[in-house]
């Protein structure tokens, strides 16, 4: 069942659940707290202040209400200072407490608006998109009764909704609903999401918001000469498929065409360089990046910017096999360039080859791709920032605002020439790795080679896709990160480039 979201006044409402954000000033300060839950002044008093509600970013505190209120429980949220308050507090804040009480069976949530720093669209933009990421079912194949979280309705508890509240609703419920795709399309075991099965849900979904769709099969790839590609799939019974996905603004966009482009490997066991066994069953998210493309298609397509947009996702599997490719070969991709293929663990960087020069063929003016791409940028950056690499600062730039304005992180890393030197290959013009330095550098210096003129920009993912440990507002499983950022950048070039960002 879809969340379903609105706004009513307090007198009309009737809830299992109210939401409702604590200020630290509302511990010394209690009056506008309690001029807008007037019936239950005398309990907040009585909790402001101690050890369980300082307010806090992150603490959470259940009242529970006398029958015949408009809700049974009260749900204070600690979210900082007023004037600090952020869409990422807001957001982790009320996905927390869904998370918390929809597994205790709640249903029917409200909101009670308070902006703080924020203006109000980005206030409830952000508490709808933190609603929809608490519903998502990362333990869809369990048999036992595990009480899932299914939220039925979140209400914005307000005297008068202006056209920023709807906007903020309208806005983060199209977001949401594109992270959790992305996060759908991760979650899937390998056997339930092949490339076929992929290239199956990019098609459903662009159906159901308009969206144009091209796939090419394996033998369409040949005749193009994705050689580079089609090396990484030689391994593999399932068949590769390269996934094209086109947004055309009804005023014809302009000039301007922005390519999006996602590593869609739907399980790599390393091929013939074969990774260790533990902990390979998380593989299956190594299509993370294509996921996020995918995802951020769909939100393009509603939000309607004035410009065009390409999504690719190149798909296959990368397996062991009397097919697989071997380390020393050397391949030809659709650019010409001649690759020596080191080690077949690093294929991402091979689909992603021959993905970038269909692109440019296909006409882009600047690219964007996203990919878990190397071990080596946690090593890097840990679990908190996803690597950026771009040799046109404009777009080092334009990604970090939009990497904010969606409450993700990216950092900036190295492309000096120096660091090509560490793909020359004896036998080819180059090869797939660079040695066990600057992993991560020198993956993204092989992509570079296939950008040509074109302004481009990668997104190393492969720290940030999946969410290793359960927290509040997020489970363990995969997170979607990428859709918000791509999202803002196209909004942002479409408000460059138009006025508007979208509608």
């Amino acid at each position: 069942m879809p969340l379903s979201i609105h706004c009513q006044p307090l007198v009309q409402t009737t809830v299992d659940v109210l939401l409702v954000p604590v200020f630290t000033e509302d511990v010394s300060n209690s009056g506008s707290l309690n001029e807008s839950l007037p019936s239950v002044g005398e309990r907040l008093s009585a909790v402001l202040g101690t050890a369980e509600m300082m307010g806090k970013s992150g603490q959470l505190l259940t009242l529970h209400l006398t029958p015949g209120l408009y809700a049974t429980r009260l749900v204070l949220m600690g979210v900082g200072a007023a004037d600090k308050l952020t869409t990422q507090t807001m957001r982790e804040s009320v996905a927390a407490a869904i998370r918390a009480h929809g597994m205790q069976g709640a249903r029917r949530f409200g909101l009670l608006p308070r902006w703080g720093a924020l203006p109000p669209q980005s206030f409830v933009q952000a508490a709808v998109i933190g609603a929809h990421l608490a519903t998502f079912p990362v333990d869809c194949y369990r048999t036992e009764d595990t009480r899932p979280v299914q939220v039925e309705t979140l209400t914005v508890v307000t005297e008068t909704a202006d056209d920023a509240i709807h906007e903020g609703i309208r806005r983060g419920s199209i977001l949401g609903e594109a992270i959790n795709f992305a996060r759908f399309l991760v979650n899937e075991p390998a056997n339930r999401m092949t490339p076929t099965h992929l290239a199956h849900h990019a098609q459903e979904m662009a159906n159901d918001v308009g969206l144009q769709t091209d796939i090419l099969n394996e033998d369409k790839m040949r005749d193009l000469g994705m050689e580079a590609l089609l090396a990484v799939a030689r391994g593999s019974v399932e068949e590769p498929r390269l996934i094209t996905v086109r947004y055309s603004p009804p005023n014809g966009g302009g000039r301007e065409t922005i390519g999006l482009i996602g590593k869609g490997i739907t399980f790599d066991t390393g091929g013939i360089s074969l990774k260790p066994a533990e902990n390979m069953e998380k593989m299956k998210y190594d299509m993370a990046g294509g996921a996020a493309v995918l995802g951020a298609m769909r939100a393009i397509a509603q939000l309607k910017p004035n410009l065009n947009v390409i999504g690719i996702v190149p798909s296959c599997e990368n397996m062991p096999s009397g097919k697989a490719t071997r380390p020393g070969d050397v391949v030809r991709t659709m650019l010409g360039k001649t690759v020596e293929i080191i080690n077949t663990d690093a294929e991402g960087r091979l689909i992603l080859c021959d993905a970038m020069a269909y692109a440019r063929r296909l006409g882009v003016t600047c690219m964007v791709d996203l990919a878990t791409l190397t071990g080596a940028i946690a090593v890097a950056l840990g679990l908190r920032y996803a690597g950026l690499f771009s040799h046109h600062p404009n777009m080092v730039e334009e990604l970090q605002a939009a990497a904010r304005a969606a409450d993700e992180r990216v950092w900036p890393l190295p492309l000096d020439d120096e660091y090509r030197e560490l793909i020359k290959s004896d036998i080819a013009d180059i090869k797939n790795v660079g040695g066990k330095y600057g992993g991560s550098i020198t993956a993204a210096w092989f992509l570079r080679e296939f950008a040509g003129d074109v302004p481009w920009a990668h997104l190393d993912i492969a720290n940030m896709a999946w969410n290793m440990e359960n927290k509040p507002h997020l489970p363990k499983g995969p997170t979607g990160f990428g859709v918000g950022t791509l999202v803002e950048f196209v909004l942002a070039r479409a408000h460059a480039a138009n006025g508007t960002p979208g509608s």
